[in-house]
């Protein structure tokens, strides 16, 4: 029976890695993704920035992107194609492959992937995980259920990620959302060692997460 798999991972090394690094704010959604040349797989991703002269800036600085295109999208979101770099990057793509993965579902933000995946087993899992702590990537894993599970588990799914649950808990512990409100967003960032644009999407990317899990049926 096949063993879905839901984890964080993030490391420079990872395609995009050091794009989700600089621009903490970025909201990146992996589409597809083939590779006529496993060595030179191509992704196409829908990129949310507010700034797109500084996410252009980000990808050409970005080891791990060959080359990039913006050719569609949206005011909200851009489609861009990118094509992986030869060098330096985890090679992730084949090692999943070869292990009998199936990417379901890839999404990057604060400076992570969130990733869901199906694998034949636990030890075809068990492979890729391990070729991932080897690399050096961070991995937080979320959940793991046979597909007869999924259902069941998709419901006691964690609601936020690690990150936004700290900056949640840090401003309501300091009093940002008191009325009268007893601490900015600067203080809740200085304290996050992050942009003020960056604790703010955190906190209502995750407020919006837990509204949909707790409210909307």
């Amino acid at each position: 029976m096949s063993l879905l798999a839901a984890f964080e991972a993030s490391s420079p090394a990872l395609v995009l890695g050091p794009t989700l690094e600089a621009l903490p704010s970025v909201d990146i959604e992996l589409e597809r993704q083939y590779a006529l040349d496993p060595d030179h797989p191509v992704a196409f991703c829908l990129i949310g920035c507010r700034d797109r002269e500084q996410l252009d800036r980000a990808l050409t600085d970005d080891a791990t992107v060959a080359s990039f295109d913006r050719i569609g999208g949206s005011d909200e979101r851009e489609l861009y194609r990118i094509r992986r770099s030869d060098t330096d990057v985890v090679d992730a793509y084949r090692r999943w492959v070869a292990a009998g993965g199936e990417l379901l579902d890839c999404r990057g933000s604060d400076g992570r992937w969130a990733v869901e995946m199906r694998f034949p087993d636990r030890e075809s899992f068990g492979r890729y995980h391990d070729f991932l702590a080897s690399e050096g990537v961070t991995l937080e894993l979320r959940r793991l259920a046979t597909d007869d599970r999924r259902r069941r588990d998709l419901e006691q799914e964690p609601a936020v990620t690690d990150a936004q649950r700290t900056a949640l808990a840090l401003a309501y512990e300091h009093g940002f959302f008191d009325v009268p409100r007893r601490a900015g967003l600067s203080e809740i960032a200085d304290r996050l060692d992050i942009s003020t644009q960056a604790v703010s999407e955190r906190l209502r990317r995750g407020q919006a997460q837990l509204i949909e899990a707790q409210l909307v049926e």
